[in-house]
């Protein structure tokens, strides 16, 4: 299992009318936080070598706490390999309260340049297993 984090701060666009972050602003809060660990990890990397590009086949949202106006969010991503899937996990936190507002699991493959699910190359599942001190 491989960890990263990335912070933002809430902007004003982002919110709905009542004031707190737009259900769909967490999934590109996740979105961003995926590619971070990516590049962070090196494992943007080992795609572009391989030539795959992620494809996210399922995702879950779990609401628990709003985020509102200039919050400052933490957003804690987990990802594991196990048994040929990768699955990940999001935890939106809410830096002021150390709430999570939050949380975003699901589970993606890795395609090829003509659309075709590959199987997990060694190289990305040996980049997941490293301890995050190992980069």
């Amino acid at each position: 299992m491989r960890r990263s984090t990335y912070r933002l701060t809430v902007r004003g666009y982002e919110l709905d009318s009542f004031g707190h972050v737009n259900n769909a602003v967490y999934l590109q809060y996740a979105e961003t936080a995926m590619w971070n660990f990516f590049k962070v990890s090196g494992l943007l990397g080992i795609l572009e070598k391989e030539e795959l590009f992620p494809v996210v086949l399922e995702s879950t949202q779990r609401y628990i706490h709003e985020l509102k106006l200039m919050d400052e969010v933490r957003i804690d991503t987990e990802l594991t390999c196990t048994g040929g899937i990768v699955s990940y996990k999001h935890n939106i936190v809410n830096k002021q309260t150390g709430l999570v507002s939050c949380r975003v699991t699901g589970k993606l493959a890795y395609v090829n340049k003509d659309r075709i699910i590959c199987d997990i190359p060694d190289a990305v599942k040996e980049c997941l297993e490293k301890n995050d001190d190992e980069n």
